[in-house]
């Protein structure tokens, strides 16, 4: 498996996350990015995979499908679930009033 590491050298609140993906040639792949550089979206896991020569964060987008698994700091857990509850309490908040 060929570990790629994407590191930003932004804030280490942030913490890491890595990805572990089959790419086209059917290899394991893992990426190690901060926290803030890694989304799901549309059955995808975006993250940022380096630099091109201009200085511009090049993206790579990998299926679900072929993902075989996303670890990511605790911390970033604790702070989307705390998240996600407090958008539900405020949405049950509006539709009470």
């Amino acid at each position: 498996m060929a570990d790629i590491d994407t590191d930003t050298e932004s804030d280490l609140e942030l913490g890491k996350a890595s990805i572990v993906y089959e790419t086209a040639t059917g290899d394991l792949e893992r990426a190690t990015v901060d926290n803030d550089r890694i989304a799901y979206f549309q059955d995808h896991w975006l993250f940022a995979y380096g630099t091109d020569e201009d200085g511009n964060n090049v993206v790579r987008r990998v299926p679900k499908e072929r993902v075989r698994y996303v670890e990511r700091s605790v911390e970033e857990i604790e702070e989307t679930f705390e998240s996600g509850i407090e958008k539900a309490k405020g949405k049950l908040e509006e539709i009470r009033d």
